[in-house]
């Protein structure tokens, strides 16, 4: 017999016998030990179902390929995968699809809550998300602002009787995205700056919208002023309200692209931007409630 033949076949033989004692362990050789982690869904609260309180923006209003309603690529209780809404993240973690509420409505500021509050009343909703200032701002007119102490007080109002209705439920306060921002990225587009002007939803800020003139500077200059002021509103608002949870401005800082713009009002979040959204109330939901 070869000897070095002999050789090598007890070196095979005695790798085996090591891997087998490596498996037993329930160790390889090429991989690390895994240490067992319990399921997420046993260590989080119980979050039936999820509400979201706010305006058109959380509708997917002008997302889709038509104008109107677009509740599935929502940010909040949106169903479409390109989105992965806070709702669908909380299924996904969970294990089990949460109900979702969209009490949002087209158009809605915070002096039309009295409807949303009714509508939570008669709920059983574990997660509100509240996502509305922006119609108190881009209005037809200057004068047609939500003065910033109106709307401090409304939405006071609004998480007040949230909590009186919903004594257990976690509210989450998120803030009014940078509005102006959006007009800078579309102010350069031909396209974008003819369907403002030919729409009188928000001319508070989008008149004028390629002129730098020092009336139209100052306009938009009280616009951001506005915005945050109420932003600031938002924040101690909640903070006096047990159970809520700020967003420490995370939706204001979201800095949409183009693509991330609606294509039929170049003003609305487009899918991606719902989902630019999404990620960032995520984070807020995720930090609060995860363990």
């Amino acid at each position: 017999m070869n000897p070095m033949r002999g050789l090598g076949r007890r070196k095979l033989v005695a790798a085996v016998v090591i891997a087998a004692a490596l498996a037993v362990s329930g160790c390889t050789a090429a991989e690390p030990e895994q240490v067992a982690t319990p399921t997420p869904s046993a260590t989080l609260p119980d979050i039936s179902t999820i509400a979201v309180v706010g305006d058109s923006m959380s509708l997917g209003v002008n997302a889709c390929a038509e104008q109107g309603v677009c509740e599935q690529v929502s940010w909040a209780v949106g169903t479409d995968p390109a989105v992965n809404s806070v709702a669908s993240r909380w299924g996904q973690l969970s294990g089990t699809a949460p109900e979702t509420m969209a009490l949002a409505r087209p158009g809605a500021g915070i002096g039309t809550r009295d409807a949303a509050i009714r509508a939570l009343t008669d709920s059983d909703a574990d997660l509100v998300l509240v996502l509305v200032g922006a119609n108190d701002i881009c209005t037809a007119s200057m004068s047609a602002i939500t003065p910033t102490e109106t709307f401090a007080a409304g939405y006071a109002d609004l998480l007040a009787r949230t909590r009186d209705a919903l004594p257990d439920a976690t509210v989450v306060a998120l803030s009014i995205p940078d509005l102006l921002q959006l007009w800078r990225v579309g102010r350069t587009d031909p396209t974008a700056v003819k369907a403002w002007n030919s729409s009188t939803s928000c001319t508070s800020m989008l008149d004028n919208a390629t002129s730098d003139a020092p009336e139209d500077e100052a306009r938009r200059a009280v616009i951001q002023e506005t915005i945050d002021a109420d932003n600031a509103a938002i924040a101690a608002a909640c903070a006096a309200s047990e159970g809520c949870i700020s967003d420490g401005g995370a939706v204001n800082a979201v800095e949409f692209t183009k693509a991330e713009v609606s294509t039929l009002d170049h003003f609305h979040p487009s899918v991606a931007g719902q989902a630019a959204i999404a990620a960032a109330a995520w984070t807020v939901v995720e930090e609060a409630l995860v363990p």
